[in-house]
C-alpha cells in the first residue's frame, strides 16, 4: 500500500525496472526501416520514426512466436550515446543493431513494463547457429537477405602466429586482387576494401611547413593509387574513367590547398624574418647618406640630423603597410594556389605510374614554386613604397629571399648538451602509416632537396621563356621536373646548359617482381638488416608465397626500442605479412612473424628450419615436465625457473612452410608466449670417424 502511494508516473520517481531482451528478425522491422505499408506497397516517405526496434523481452515476453508473434512485439526506443547527435540540423549517426543482437533496457513506465527503451548492448561471440529456424531467445546469425555474409572474413590476430589463428588480411587494392590472379593463375581473388592501401601522414615535422610538405607527399601518394586502381577496372579511354578521375583530382586539390596554408605561413614568416634585419639596416644607411649630403651642403649637423630623421620617418608609412600586407597576402595566397595545385595533380596523374618518394618530391617543388611566385607578385605593390629604401640593400629580392630561406621552413631543431641536434623524428618514429600493411618508411621530408630542384626546375623555365617557348601558369612552375614537364624540360635543358641540375625521378612500373626484402627503421639506431623465408607456396610458373620466418644479418645498435619491420615488396603484389623486433643491448636481437600474408613473388630456396624460440612472454605456474611441441612434430628442450619459462631449445629440425604454432604442454601454466626463428638448413659436414675426449689434469 506504502509502495503504491509512493510510486508516481514522473520519470525518475518512479520504479526503474531494466531487462535484457533480443532484436527481433529483420523482417518485421520493416516499418522503421522501409516505412508504413499502403496498398501493397511501403511508402518511403514516411521512414521518420527515429531509431526504434522490435524487441523480444527475457521473463515479460513468451518463448515463442504463437503465443506472442515477432509482429505484435512492442517498439523499443533507444538512447543515443553522447556525441552522436539526434537528428537535429541534421547531425546524428545511425545506429547500427542487427536481428539476433542481445541488448539492455528499461521501462520508462516502470512496473506498466509498456514503453521499453534500449541504452546498450552485448558484445557478439563467434558462436552461431549454423542451421535450424531462427527461433526467439536463441542466436542466430544477424545476416539478412540483404545483409549477405561475405565471402572471406578477415580473421583477429591471437596469440597465435598459424595460419588458422592469425591469417592474412583477405582485404585488398582490386589491382592488387588483379595482379594476384595474373601471377598465380590461380583464379583466388581477394576482397576489396576502398581504404587497403591509404597512406596516413603520422606528423614527424619540426615545424608548420614540414607537416605541410608531409600531407602534399602523402596526398600525391594516395592519389596515385586511387588512380592505378581505376586503371585496373576501367578503360582509360571512356568518359567514365576521365569523369572519376577527375573527381579524384578535384577532392585532391580542395584537401592539399587546405593543407598548404603551412607552407605559406612558413615562407611569409621566413621572409619576414630575413627582411627585418636588412630594412633596418636601410634605414640606417639612408640616415647616413642624408646626413652626410645634408651636412656637406649646410655644414649644420644640427639641421643634417633633422634632415636623416625626416627621411627615416618619410619611410613608416610604407613599411607599415608592408607588415599589414603579409597577414593578407598569406590568405590571398592560399586562396589562390587552387588552379596551381590541379595543375600539379593532373601531371601527376598523367605521368606518373607508381608512386616513388621523387613523385611527391617534385610535386611539393613545384608547389614552392607555385607560392614563391604568388607571394613574390604579391609583395610589388608595397615594394614600390619602399623602393628608396631598397637601394640601400644591395641585390635585393623578394624570390631569391624566399629560395634561400631553408632554415625557416626545416624549423631548426634544439641543440643536445653537447651541442648536437638530438635524432629527428623518423629516425625514432613512423611519419606514415599504411592501412593494411602498418608503418612504412619513406615520407622524409629532404627539404633542401626539394628546394634546390625546385630551384633548379624554375631556372629551367625561366630559360625556356627567355628563349621564346611560351608557358602556361602551370608549366611555369614545373618547368624542369623530369616527371612533370616533358618537352619544356628538354628544351630549357638545351638552352640554358642546366643538363641534369633537376634529379630525374623514374615513377614506371617495376619490370620484373622480387622476393619482398626487409626494411628496419626507426627505433633510433641504425645498421640493422635481415632476410626472409618463404613458405606456403602457390602457383606454377610465377610461384607466390608468404613470408614465414625472418632471420637477423646485423644486429646494428643505437636502437633505443624495437624498431618497425617492413616486408618491401617492390611490385607491390603481396600484403599482410606483419613482424615485430625485440631488441637487447641497443641490437636488434631477433625478428618475429605475427602474420605470414600472402602472394608475395618468392625464389626458389630450400625449406627452413627452426633455429631458435623467442620467449615474447615467459608466462607463469609452468612446472618441470611441462613441454613444447609444434605442428610440424619438432621436439624441444624447455628450460624453467620459479614457475616461468626462460629457455626453449629445438632438438630435432623438420622442414617448415608455414609459421609454426608453438604449444606449451601444461596443467598447471599459462600465460606464455613462443615464437620460432627459422634459419636455413646447415651443409652436412660429412661422417663421424673417431671422436677423442681430452681430459684436462
Amino acid at each position: 500500500m506504502e509502495e503504491s502511494l509512493l510510486r508516481t508516473n514522473f520519470v525518475g520517481r518512479d520504479g526503474f525496472r531494466w531487462w535484457i531482451g533480443q532484436i527481433a528478425p529483420d523482417k518485421v522491422q520493416a516499418p522503421q526501416t522501409k516505412g508504413h505499408r499502403r496498398g501493397g506497397r511501403y511508402r518511403k516517405n514516411q521512414k521518420a520514426f527515429g531509431n526504434r526496434y522490435k524487441v523480444r523481452i527475457m521473463g515479460y515476453h513468451p518463448y515463442n512466436t504463437v503465443e506472442l508473434s515477432d509482429e505484435d512485439l512492442p517498439w523499443a526506443q533507444v538512447i543515443s550515446p553522447p556525441g552522436h547527435g539526434t537528428g537535429s540540423a541534421g547531425v546524428s549517426k545511425t545506429i547500427r543493431f542487427q536481428q539476433g543482437d542481445v541488448v539492455v533496457g528499461f521501462f520508462l513506465d516502470g512496473d506498466n513494463a509498456q514503453i521499453p527503451v534500449i541504452f546498450g548492448a552485448f558484445g557478439n561471440s563467434q558462436y552461431r547457429a549454423d542451421k535450424g529456424e531462427e527461433l526467439p531467445f536463441q542466436a542466430f546469425t544477424g545476416y539478412t537477405d540483404t545483409l549477405k555474409k561475405p565471402a572471406e572474413t578477415v580473421v583477429k590476430e591471437s596469440n597465435s602466429t598459424g595460419s588458422q589463428d592469425s591469417a592474412s588480411p583477405l582485404q585488398v587494392s582490386q589491382a592488387d586482387a588483379n595482379k594476384v590472379e595474373a601471377t598465380t593463375g590461380s583464379g583466388n581473388k581477394a576482397t576489396m576494401s576502398s581504404f587497403n592501401g591509404k597512406v596516413i601522414h603520422l606528423g614527424c615535422g619540426k615545424s608548420q611547413s614540414q607537416e605541410s610538405i608531409g600531407k602534399m607527399k602523402v596526398g600525391v601518394q594516395n592519389l596515385v593509387g586511387d588512380v592505378t586502381n581505376l586503371k585496373s577496372k576501367f578503360d582509360v579511354n571512356t568518359e567514365f574513367y576521365r569523369d572519376k578521375v577527375k573527381g579524384l583530382v578535384s577532392d585532391k586539390t580542395a584537401a592539399l590547398a587546405g593543407n598548404a596554408s603551412g607552407m605559406v605561413s612558413g615562407m611569409t614568416n621566413s621572409l619576414y624574418k630575413q627582411m627585418t634585419p636588412m630594412l633596418n639596416g636601410g634605414l640606417k644607411s639612408m640616415y647616413s647618406s642624408v646626413y652626410a649630403k645634408t651636412l656637406a651642403a649646410t655644414q649644420s649637423p644640427g639641421i643634417a640630423n633633422k634632415f636623416g630623421i625626416a627621411a627615416q620617418e618619410s619611410m613608416i608609412n610604407p613599411i607599415g603597410k608592408m607588415n599589414e600586407l603579409l597577414p593578407c597576402l598569406t590568405n590571398q595566397v592560399i586562396g589562390n594556389l587552387g588552379s596551381s595545385i590541379e595543375g600539379i595533380l593532373n601531371s601527376v596523374v598523367d605521368n606518373a605510374f607508381n608512386y616513388v618518394d621523387c613523385v611527391g618530391d617534385q610535386a611539393t617543388g613545384a608547389l614552392m614554386n607555385a607560392i614563391t611566385g604568388q607571394i613574390s607578385d604579391g609583395m610589388q605593390s608595397s615594394l614600390g613604397g619602399i623602393s628608396k629604401l631598397m637601394g640601400y640593400m644591395g641585390n635585393f629580392s623578394v624570390d631569391g629571399l624566399l629560395r634561400g630561406g631553408v632554415d625557416a621552413l626545416l624549423g631548426m631543431p634544439a641543440m643536445g648538451d653537447c651541442g648536437t641536434p638530438p635524432p629527428p623524428a623518423a629516425a625514432i618514429n613512423a611519419c606514415t602509416y599504411k592501412l593494411g600493411y602498418g608503418p612504412v618508411s619513406g615520407g622524409g621530408l629532404d627539404l633542401s632537396s626539394i628546394i634546390k630542384d625546385a630551384n633548379a626546375a624554375k631556372s629551367v623555365a625561366d630559360a625556356a621563356r627567355s628563349a621564346g617557348i611560351p608557358l602556361d601558369g602551370v608549366q611555369d612552375i614545373m618547368g624542369g621536373f623530369s616527371l612533370l614537364s616533358g618537352g619544356i624540360k628538354e628544351a630549357g635543358e638545351a638552352i640554358s646548359g642546366i643538363g641534369d641540375a633537376v634529379s630525374e625521378c623514374n615513377s614506371a612500373l617495376p619490370e620484373v617482381c622480387e622476393p619482398p626484402k626487409i626494411n628496419i627503421f626507426g627505433g633510433g639506431g641504425t645498421g640493422a638488416s635481415a632476410i626472409p623465408f618463404f613458405g606456403n607456396f602457390m602457383g606454377q610458373a610465377k610461384k607466390t608465397g608468404s613470408v614465414i620466418g625472418i632471420k637477423m644479418t646485423n644486429p646494428g645498435n643505437g636502437y633505443m626500442f624495437p624498431p618497425f619491420v617492413e616486408i618491401v615488396d617492390n611490385c607491390g603484389q603481396g600484403f599482410g605479412a606483419i613482424a615485430r623486433a625485440t631488441i637487447k643491448d641497443g641490437k636488434v636481437n631477433e625478428i618475429y612473424m605475427v602474420s605470414e600474408g600472402q602472394f608475395y613473388p618468392i625464389s626458389d630456396d630450400e625449406p627452413p628450419i627452426i633455429d631458435s624460440v623467442t620467449i615474447v612472454n615467459p608466462g607463469s605456474g609452468y612446472q618441470e615436465g611441462d613441454t613444447v611441441t609444434d605442428d610440424f612434430d619438432n621436439e624441444y628442450e624447455v628450460q624453467i625457473s620459479y614457475g616461468s619459462i626462460i629457455k626453449v631449445t629445438p632438438i630435432n629440425s623438420q622442414d617448415i612452410t608455414d609459421i609454426p604454432i608453438l604449444t606449451v604442454n601444461s596443467d598447471t601454466g599459462s600465460g606464455a608466449v613462443l615464437k620460432a626463428n627459422l634459419d636455413v638448413r646447415p651443409e652436412p659436414q660429412g661422417e663421424i670417424k673417431q671422436v677423442i675426449d681430452c681430459i684436462n689434469t
